[in-house]
Formats: C-alpha cells, structure tokens, sequence
C-alpha cells in the first residue's frame, strides 16, 4: 500500500492545524462511531494525507447525515490536504 506524506511544516499554516484538531474534537462528540474517520483525521494532522480515503469513506457520508456542516468542514480540510506536494512511500 503507497502512503502519500506532505511535509506539514512547511505546508500546513496554524489555522489549518487548529481546524483539524476542532474536527477532531467535533467527529469524537458524534454519536456515531467513526473511529476510522478520527484516525484518519489525526494522520492528516500528523503529514500523512488520507484526503482520498477520507472523502470516498462511509464514515464521511456518515458524519454528513448527522451534522452537515462538520461534513462539509472536513471535506474542505480535505480539499486544503490535497493541494500540498506529497511523497509517496512503499
């Protein structure tokens, strides 16, 4: 499996750091378990970009039924992820 890495320092402003511990926070207080999707979300924090994963995942569709305005902020974090210059890694 190719693990796509960004360089988080030098990509990844504070605001985008905060909004991605805010989301954090936000997915743990659902009702819904979303473990994967919370993961995920830590991985990006952390300079792994699981942009794809995330937006294709059932635990996104998931999120979005049940508060879809944390949905839409992931997937604009996603969107934000996506944009950085990766590595890819074996």
């Amino acid at each position: 499996m190719e693990i796509r890495r960004f360089n988080r320092h030098e990509n990844m402003d504070s605001e985008t750091r905060g909004m991605i511990l805010d989301t954090i926070i936000e997915v743990g207080d659902l009702k819904t378990n979303v473990c994967h999707l919370e993961n995920m979300l830590w991985g990006l924090f952390d300079g792994y970009d699981y942009s794809e994963k995330i937006i294709l995942s059932t635990e996104l569709a998931q999120v979005t039924h049940e508060n879809a305005e944390l949905g839409a902020k992931i997937s604009t974090i996603c969107g934000i992820i996506k944009k950085y210059p990766t590595e890819t890694f074996a």
